[in-house]
């Protein structure tokens, strides 16, 4: 699963800065890994620099991979649930590269196994809106800041998930937590288009990474997972960074307040 990284011939993003939250794995790194191939400069905001999946992942950090292939990267260490931690990690990013263009709220939490609303707690509940909910806004909010400031326009992508679209057997706070990032990403469309920055939302539906391997390790339930998909297959945590690296693109310059759903036509049923 570990990803070899190539910079790709035509430079979409060359020049330009992408602040990352949670890129250290999982879909945070396949976006890391595809927005430096299109020429970005990476900033991984993650509590950690190394994934905790290297069976999953491979064995080199995000960091590692891109400057090992010619690419620009810089790991800085950022709590989403933190204020001041987030602020911080901006202005380390913002000292090395000297500037911001892309900002990707990836930074998420999804506890296993789901229970139903009467058998939550609190404490769990609490820590996904956290992460989630309030992490989204923080890193939001600090990098609307510096686009704004800059006066350059940019582009703000979260990740949400169909589970802010669609009922869903994750979780409510989970639901809960995605449903309110996509208002956001609707609400902030609006706010920050005078100023000349896109924001938009993918939607991931089930996607292969660590986080999910353990359910598909079992050929008869991966087997149920596909076939609730048209398009006959989960989806790649590549098939996330795709689509940011659409929506962080100049392809999608006049594209705003889009919920995109990367779910293989899950929620077209």
């Amino acid at each position: 699963m570990a990803h070899q990284f190539e910079r790709r011939a035509e430079q979409k993003l060359a020049g330009k800065v992408a602040f990352i939250t949670g890129a250290s794995s999982g879909n945070g790194r396949a976006i890391a890994l595809r927005l430096a191939e299109d020429g970005a400069r990476i900033v991984n905001a993650d509590l950690a620099e190394h994934t905790q999946s290297p069976a999953f992942d491979g064995d080199r950090s995000t960091v590692d991979v891109i400057t090992e292939g010619g690419g620009e990267a810089l790991h800085v260490r950022c709590d989403v649930t933190d204020g001041a931690s987030v602020t911080a990690a901006y202005e380390r990013a913002v000292d090395r590269f000297g500037r911001l263009d892309i900002v990707v709220a990836n930074a998420g939490i999804s506890p296993q196994p789901p229970v139903h609303l009467p058998e939550e707690e609190f404490d769990v509940f609490r820590k996904v809106t956290q992460v989630n909910q309030e992490g989204a806004w923080w890193t939001a909010r600090e990098g609307a800041r510096i686009l704004r400031e800059q006066g350059e326009g940019g582009k703000i992508v979260f990740t949400s998930s169909i589970a802010g679209l669609v009922g869903s057997d994750s979780g409510a706070h989970y639901c809960m937590s995605k449903g309110a990032i996509n208002q956001l990403t609707r609400a902030l469309a609006f706010q920050l288009a005078p100023s000349g920055i896109n924001v938009n939302a993918v939607c991931p539906g089930f996607i292969r990474t660590a986080m999910t391997e353990h359910y598909l390790s079992d050929p008869e339930r991966e087997a149920l997972v596909n076939a609730q998909h048209p398009l006959g297959r989960v989806g790649e945590a590549s098939d996330v960074a795709d689509a940011i690296a659409f929506l962080a693109g100049p392809e999608s310059n006049w594209i705003t307040g889009v919920l995109l759903p990367v779910d293989g036509g899950y929620t077209a049923v």
